[in-house]
């Protein structure tokens, strides 16, 4: 019985590719080991979104090559360096079989054959229903409601690695969550690159609204978070998103990306939206879904960004008060459009990066302070990393609670004993 061991980085799609190809192996009889001293196949599932990423991944490559060289195993490499830089990685690991993103459903003929699989498949993996026992992490699930998107960003090397959108069929979908639930998961993660543009290939149209009415009919006792999604494809139908995300169902929670806050800045990004329509987007959501929880992303230095472009950035986290925001500085990635522009330095990087930061631990310690003394039912989801439980409230606000105190999949009371600038501590109390 031949015996599989998995290393997978980067986002959720990247977990959830994971568990496809844990499945289909699973299915064929190989045996997937927790340690890669037992393995006879090694299974790299990578990332390249930025630069110290890539050299992370161009490491660990080597390090696993000279492994499997030792071993006498089999070095696959996955995802999307896989996809987009796959010279790179056959210069580190001549020997290494490469699968493409959308090949992972593939994954054993890749290896029985000894072949790479780069090319666009005839069947597409969102076809191929995994295994629900390798897609839950404990009480946690994702699933990659649709892969690829229909924006062509000029700072984004995924669009390389996916570069069409595949869409799950609905019922499959509807199914997976239900068997999902029945296995006792509590939060079930729906994902993709944008998942705002989920249906439009098979349906002709947006479907996530549609999807999400089909989700909030199923029985049992977990919540949904809905995945990143950009502010341009989420428009057309936003008003049937806010109608479906008010829900029971699901965490009042929206993953909106606005990257800057300069027009000028947008347009060199090739982002199909303005700071204005981005605004009132997030005004209508938090109009309409009281506390909701709006996370963004934002990339400081990016070409053509100026002093004057940056302190719209700062001007628009301090109007619009983000709950979340991931930051990046800006690293130049092969073969996109803003590689090749004029760089900002990057001692001003860091100085800007280092500014805005400050602006938004403080805005976040604000925003969490007022939760502290309140008293809220949360949904217990797991063991934290670094001790004591993590729990989520309804917009998926994040609270420590101490350890032993509650059971993960239960919903508790608690109140909110402290506050920094990421997440809430609290205790179990009294309903």
């Amino acid at each position: 019985m031949p015996r599989a061991y998995f290393e997978t980085y980067g986002c959720a799609l990247n977990h959830a590719d994971t568990a496809i190809m844990k499945s289909v192996l699973a299915s064929r009889g190989y045996e997937i080991v927790d340690s890669i001293d037992d393995a006879d196949i090694i299974i790299l599932n990578t990332c390249t979104v930025r630069m110290d990423t890539e050299e992370r991944m161009k490491r660990r490559i080597a390090e696993l090559h000279r492994v499997a060289r030792e071993r006498s195993a089999i070095l696959v490499v996955a995802g999307c360096m896989a996809s987009a830089q796959p010279y790179t990685v056959k210069r580190i690991a001549p020997e290494a079989i490469l699968v493409s993103t959308h090949n992972v459903h593939r994954v054993h003929e890749a290896i029985e054959n000894g072949k790479n699989l780069l090319h666009e498949p005839s069947r597409p993996k969102t076809l191929y229903t995994p295994d629900p026992a390798m897609m839950q992490r404990g009480r946690i699930a994702e699933i990659p409601v649709a892969d690829g998107c229909v924006n062509d960003c000029s700072f984004c090397i995924t669009k390389l690695a996916r570069r069409r959108v595949y869409s799950r069929p609905m019922e499959n979908i509807v199914r997976l969550v239900e068997a999902l639930a029945r296995r006792g998961v509590v939060e079930i993660r729906i994902t993709g690159q944008d998942v705002a543009v989920y249906g439009i290939d098979i349906y002709g149209k947006r479907m996530l609204p549609e999807l999400l009415e089909r989700l909030a009919e199923i029985k049992g006792d977990f919540m949904v978070r809905v995945g990143m999604m950009s502010p341009e494809q989420l428009e057309p139908v936003l008003d049937e998103f806010i109608e479906a995300l008010r829900k029971p169902r699901f965490f009042k929670f929206v993953h909106l990306p606005v990257q800057s806050g300069d027009d000028r800045v947008l347009r060199v990004m090739k982002r199909r939206y303005t700071v204005d329509q981005y605004r009132e987007i997030v005004r209508e959501i938090r109009r309409k879904i009281p506390g909701a929880m709006i996370a963004t992303d934002i990339i400081v230095g990016h070409p053509g960004e100026d002093e004057e472009a940056f302190m719209n950035t700062v001007r628009l986290v301090e109007e619009l008060r983000f709950e979340r925001v991931h930051l990046a500085q800006y690293t130049p990635r092969p073969r996109t459009v803003a590689a090749g522009l004029p760089q900002v330095p990057d001692p001003v990087k860091k100085r800007r990066s280092k500014q805005l930061m400050k602006v938004i631990e403080r805005i976040g310690l604000e925003e969490h302070t007022r939760y502290v003394g309140t008293r809220a039912k949360a949904l217990v989801v797991s063991q934290g990393e670094r001790g004591g439980l993590d729990a989520k409230l309804y917009n998926y606000m994040p609270v420590v609670l101490p350890e032993g105190s509650a059971t993960p999949g239960e919903w508790r009371c608690i109140e909110v004993t402290g506050a920094t600038w990421y997440d809430l501590r609290g205790r179990v109390v009294e309903c």
